[in-house]
Order: C-alpha cells, then sequence, then structure tokens
C-alpha cells in the first residue's frame, strides 16, 4: 500500500505542472485566480510529464537532499542574480511553533537577503493572534479587546469552523466599531498591503500607517473571498494600524510588507502546536486564493514535532504529508518545493535509571527518526527536495547537550530551541540552501556569482535577552511556547 500510495503522489506532482498558475497581477486589489485551477491543452507546459525539477547533477548539500528538485527555485534566484527579475522571489514556510517562533526562519531571511536582495518583510499578522505572537522586524504588536482571534478548532473530535482564516492559518475578527489592531514594523517597507474577507455580511475598516488615514477598504461583497488592499509609503519603518468602523464583520488576516527594489521574501507562516493535518482542515479553495496571490517560487512544509509526540499511526501521518503536498502542487504548480525535516527532540530514557547526579537520561526520540524518514521518503515521490535538521543540528543526542550548555542552546524541555540554536539551524540552512545554489549554477555552465556587500543592518529590537551573534539584526527575543 505505501509504494502505491507514494507512486501515486508521484503522478500527481508531475500532473501538477500542467495546471495553469493564476495570475498575480499588479499585486492589488484583488485576487485573481479561479479556486480550482483547471487544465487545458492550450496552457500545459509541454515538459509537463516530466519529474518535476529533475535533472540537476548535484543531488546533495549538507543535510539538504535531493537537490534537483529546487530547480526551478534556483532559476529564479539565477534571474535576481542576473538582474533579470521582474517579481521578488519569494519563500513560503507553512508549520509548527518552530516556524512560528521565527528565529530559525528570521536568521535564513537574513542570510538569504543580504545574498540575493531584501524584498521586504513579507507576511506578517497584525495585531496578536495569540499572546505570545512577535517576529522578526516586528515590535509591540497589540490590538483592543473588542478583535477575536480565529482558527480551526477540534469539538468532541470534530473540526468546526469555515476554514477560510487566511495565508496565516489564523484570523482576527471583530464587528465592533473603533475595534483596534496595530503593529509597529521595524523593518524598512514601502508598500503595505492588507489582506482580508469580503463576505456579505462584511463592514468596513480604516488603515491608518504612521497615524495618517490612508484607505477605508470596504469588506461587503456578493460572494465570499479573499482581497488585497495595497497602499504605497516611503520606505522605512512604519507602524500599522486597522480600525473597523462597527457597520458589520471584519475579517482580517494579516499584511505584507514589500519593497520597491525585487529581491527575496521568507515568509514564516507558523502555528502553534500544528501538524501536517493542521493544513487539511482549511478550505482549499480559499488556501488556493492566498497562496496563488502570493505567487512562490518554493514552498516549505516543517512539520513532524508534534507529531513525534501524538500516538497516531505513522502510515496515517504519511498520509497527511502526501494530502498537503497535493494541496500545494495543486495551489501553486510552478514552485519548488521542500519537506522540513523536525529538529531533534528528546524524552526520558525509559530503560535507564537515574544518572549518576540523580538527573533524568534524556535520549532523542525514537519516533522523530522514524518521521523524519517518512518525510524523506514522501518527499522523494513528490519531486521536493528535504532538509534532514536533525542531521544538521549534529544527529541523535544533540538536542539533550545543548539543553546542558551555558548559555543553552536549547529550552528545557528538549524540544524547543533557545535563540542561539535557532539561529546555528538558521545559518545552515541558509549555508546549506546557498552551497546546493552554488553547484546547481555550475551544473549549467553559469560564471559564480560573488555576493553583494551586506547592507548596513537596523538596530536590534529591544529585547531583555543578550543580542546574539549571526542571529540577524532585528530578531525578536525567544518566548517560550508550548506544543
Amino acid at each position: 500500500m505505501r509504494a502505491r500510495r507514494l507512486y501515486t503522489l508521484a503522478l500527481l506532482f508531475a500532473c501538477g505542472q500542467s495546471t495553469a498558475m493564476g495570475d498575480r497581477g499588479a499585486r492589488g486589489e484583488r485576487v485573481l485566480a479561479p479556486a480550482h485551477p483547471t487544465v487545458s491543452s492550450e496552457s500545459a507546459p509541454t515538459e509537463a510529464a516530466a519529474p518535476k525539477d529533475a535533472g540537476a547533477a548535484t543531488t546533495k548539500a549538507g543535510a539538504l537532499d535531493n537537490v534537483g528538485a529546487l530547480a526551478r527555485f534556483f532559476d529564479a534566484l539565477a534571474k535576481l542574480d542576473d538582474g533579470a527579475a521582474q517579481e521578488d522571489v519569494r519563500v513560503l514556510q507553512f508549520g509548527d511553533s518552530h516556524t512560528a517562533a521565527d528565529l530559525e526562519t528570521g536568521t535564513a531571511r537574513h542570510v538569504l537577503q543580504a545574498r540575493f536582495g531584501d524584498g521586504g518583510r513579507g507576511f506578517v499578522a497584525i495585531g496578536r493572534p495569540w499572546r505570545t505572537y512577535l517576529q522578526d522586524g516586528l515590535h509591540a504588536p497589540g490590538m483592543t479587546r473588542e478583535w477575536s482571534p480565529e482558527h480551526g478548532k477540534l469539538d468532541h473530535g470534530r473540526f468546526v469552523g469555515d476554514g477560510c482564516y487566511g495565508l496565516g492559518g489564523v484570523c482576527l475578527v471583530t464587528a465592533r466599531r473603533d475595534a483596534r489592531a496595530w503593529s509597529e514594523v521595524e523593518s524598512p517597507a514601502s508598500r503595505i498591503e492588507v489582506d482580508y474577507f469580503e463576505q456579505p455580511s462584511g463592514g468596513s475598516f480604516d488603515l491608518i500607517v504612521d497615524g495618517h488615514d490612508l484607505a477605508t477598504v470596504k469588506t461587503q461583497a456578493k460572494t465570499a473571498e479573499s482581497a488585497f488592499k495595497s497602499v504605497d509609503v516611503p520606505d522605512g519603518p512604519h507602524k500599522i494600524e486597522v480600525r473597523a468602523r462597527g457597520d458589520g464583520e471584519v475579517r482580517l488576516f494579516g499584511v505584507s510588507l514589500d519593497r520597491a527594489k525585487v529581491g527575496l521574501v521568507l515568509d514564516a507562516l507558523g502555528i502553534n502546536g500544528a501538524r501536517a493535518s493542521t493544513t487539511l482542515q482549511w478550505n482549499e479553495s480559499h488556501m488556493v486564493e492566498q497562496i496563488r496571490h502570493m505567487a512562490p517560487q518554493l514552498v516549505v512544509l516543517a512539520y513532524g514535532t508534534n507529531e513525534s509526540a501524538d500516538e497516531e499511526p505513522l502510515d496515517r501521518i504519511e498520509r497527511q504529508l502526501v494530502d498537503a503536498l497535493g494541496r500545494i502542487a495543486r495551489a501553486a504548480p510552478s514552485a519548488s518545493c521542500m519537506l522540513l525535516g523536525p529538529p531533534d527532540r528528546a524524552i526520558p530514557d525509559p530503560s535507564a535509571g537515574p544518572s549518576r547526579d540523580g538527573g533524568v537520561v534524556w535520549v532523542t526520540s525514537p519516533r522523530i527518526q522514524e518521521i523524519i524518514e517518512v518525510e524523506r521518503r514522501v518527499a522523494g515521490a513528490a519531486g521536493c527536495a528535504f532538509y534532514d535538521q536533525l542531521a544538521a543540528m549534529g544527529g541523535p543526542g544533540t538536542v539533550a547537550a545543548w539543553a546542558e550548555l551555558d548559555p543553552p542552546r536549547a529550552r528545557r524541555d528538549r524540544t524547543h530551541l533557545a535563540r542561539e540554536g535557532y539561529a546555528l539551524l538558521g545559518n545552515a540552512f541558509a549555508s546549506d540552501l546557498l552551497t546546493a545554489y552554488a553547484s546547481w549554477r555550475a551544473d549549467k555552465g553559469l560564471l559564480p556569482k560573488a555576493p553583494p556587500p551586506a547592507p548596513t543592518p537596523p538596530p536590534p529590537l529591544p529585547t531583555p535577552d543578550q543580542p546574539l551573534p549571526n542571529a540577524g539584526a532585528g530578531s525578536a527575543p525567544f518566548v517560550a511556547i508550548p506544543l
């Protein structure tokens, strides 16, 4: 059954290439690709029957496997290098609390933007979709009590909700007059795009930037669908605020922060406690609208930590990964794909007594290693790259050792990392990606490209933590986040 399932996934991705990509247009006011893409003989590329991104000679770079699967992503990076790019190169990373903390992704973002250009901070929530929400480049997000975060929930084992929660999987909802949500954005931006929901019962809201009312947005429409409103502003940091007018329900997904120059954008779309199955609870038509509007060149799924603590059978987790990747293939058929394996996670050794000093003996969870192998196998069958974070950290036993360092690189739960651990892992990921890209250029016969001089970084955000070398300026402080 497993072989048949993976073969079906490989066919799905091969067929997915022939689906025409929706036109993002001018990054403007509405979306505008059909929720369910169709295939026509006129729009299908001639290479649709070939395996996705096949043909690159290099297959491995550090902890990165199946490098050939990133050919389309690397081709977009090469256009940036050669000055031929007309649009940003965008990476969407969906994941769990490791991604939500935006410490590892924030580090990788700074490294890659220093190499390929800063296309903007990308997508962030406005306000606080959860209490500990704070990402790289954001300072003091907040909202009044009239806003309610919404996402899919389980009720007696059954999922409830309409599944329309935006790109980040969590939205803010209010119908109250003068309900306010805001974020101070330290990362520079010259275009601010608000992502919201149009619906028959929709109300209106004011978009306020740096204390100036720039737009009043009406969300009432005949049909329910994603919509977008953008405003141009002077390049620099900004305070962004949304204020509801109280004439109907406003559902707010977040804002995307862009810059006038083209470059790389990395969106960290993590949710605490998420699993690959979380994406399957979202309304797929809505998910297609959101992803297609962003027009990514690479989509990363970073799950596995929470699955390692569940009792879900491995074949069911495999099926969920297959289905989640299938959704990505339908939403972004022209993008490269990657599975990001979970980092090390330690549990008390059930077969060992107390250590010599009376403490607990911690060992890498066997389950985490099983899930990594499932993800590696699924990625290979789907024509996706796979990044082994456990190997990049140093292999089994690393997180237990990191938790004992001074200062520690891992939290006491031996599941989440500290700032230093996430920074090291983010640097390793970016380094392996750049090594793979350099090899791809060589395989293509392209001349090597020297990275441009690194821009002067913005000052780090105020935080009680000490600054972390190599973490990237502006990285948010680590907040302990439960599974």
